[in-house]
C-alpha cells in the first residue's frame, strides 16, 4: 500500500488515454490495450470516465449492465457493484447511457480518489479511458501516479487537439508517457511520425496502423488480439503491451499457407491436416 493525496492505495498502476478529439479511437485503444495486457498476466480494470458518451459497455459486449459508475456517482449504489469481469483477468467498470441519471450528477464534488480506492483491489493495472476534449474535473481527480497516454491520428486537427491536452495535463503535473499514433495508413499529405513528436513535444511509444479488423472485431464485441492475433494491429497493440511492462514480445506471424493451398486443399489436391 502507498499513501497518495491522503489516500490509501493498493500498489496499483493507472494509466489514463486521453485524446483532444473523438472519433480518433481512444476506446478501442482502451479495450484492445487491455486484453493485451491480459494475455501478459496482468489482472486489468478499465474505467469508462466519460460521463456522457460512454461506450466502453459497447465495445466490450457489456450490453444494458445494471449497475454502471452514474448509479455510483448519484450515492445509489457502491463500487463495488459495477465492477464486471468480462473475461478472465479483465474487468469492466462501465459509465451510464441514460440522461435521467447524469442530470443528478454534480461533477464537481465527484471524488475520484475515494472511487479508485474502493476499486483498488480488483486489479494490478487500472486503464482509464478519459472523455475527449478538456474535462478538468476528470483529469484533476485522477491519481497523483497516473501516467497519461494521448491518443491521436495523423491530421493536423487530430494532433492540434491533443497538443492542447498536452499543454494541459502540463498544467496540471499529470505525467505523459507518450503518444499513440492510432489507425495510421502511408500518406504523403498526413503528419509523419517525427513532425507529430515536434509538435506534441513527447515521444511516439505506439503506431497502431489502420485495420478493418478492428472494426470486425468490434461488431463481435471481442478485441481484435483475440480474433486475429496474426493481424497488424494485433502485433502492434501487443507490443506496446509488452513496452508497457517492460517484456518482451514476438511478433505472430500470419498464416503463410496462402490462397492458393487453400484451394487445392478445398478440391482435395492437398490432404487436411
Amino acid at each position: 500500500m502507498e499513501l497518495q493525496a491522503g489516500k490509501w492505495y493498493k500498489m496499483s498502476r493507472f494509466i489514463a488515454f486521453a485524446s483532444g478529439k473523438g472519433g480518433v479511437g481512444r476506446t478501442s485503444i482502451t479495450f484492445n490495450l487491455g486484453v493485451a495486457l491480459s494475455l501478459f498476466g496482468e489482472e486489468v480494470v478499465m474505467l469508462d470516465l466519460d460521463l456522457v458518451m460512454a461506450n466502453l459497455d459497447v465495445i466490450t459486449g457489456l450490453l444494458n449492465p445494471d449497475v454502471t459508475l452514474h448509479d455510483v456517482l448519484v450515492r445509489d449504489k457502491s463500487i463495488d457493484e459495477c465492477v464486471y469481469e468480462v473475461n478472465q483477468g479483465i474487468r469492466v467498470v462501465p459509465t451510464g447511457i441514460h440522461f435521467e441519471t447524469l442530470k443528478h450528477i454534480n461533477p464537481n464534488y465527484i471524488s475520484w480518489n475515494k472511487i479508485m480506492n474502493e476499486i483498488s483491489d480488483y486489479g494490478d493495472i487500472f486503464l482509464m479511458d478519459l472523455p475527449a476534449g478538456i474535462n478538468a474535473n476528470v483529469f484533476e481527480g485522477l491519481p497523483e501516479n497516473t501516467e497519461a497516454i494521448l491518443v491521436t491520428q495523423s491530421t493536423m486537427p487530430s494532433v492540434a487537439d491533443a497538443l492542447k491536452i498536452r499543454i494541459l495535463f502540463n498544467e496540471l503535473n499529470i505525467k505523459i508517457s507518450g503518444f499513440v499514433l492510432n489507425m495510421w495508413y502511408d500518406d504523403k499529405f498526413l503528419l509523419s511520425e517525427n513532425e507529430i513528436e515536434s509538435i506534441l513535444e513527447v515521444p511516439m511509444i505506439g503506431l497502431i496502423p489502420y485495420d478493418r479488423e478492428v472494426e470486425r472485431s468490434m461488431a463481435l464485441g471481442r478485441s481484435v488480439v483475440e480474433v486475429n492475433p496474426s493481424s497488424p494491429t494485433s502485433n502492434a497493440v501487443m507490443q506496446l503491451a509488452a513496452d508497457l511492462l517492460g517484456k518482451e514480445y514476438k511478433p505472430i506471424e500470419p498464416n503463410k499457407e496462402g490462397i492458393v493451398g487453400r484451394i487445392k486443399k478445398f478440391v482435395g489436391l492437398l490432404p487436411d491436416e
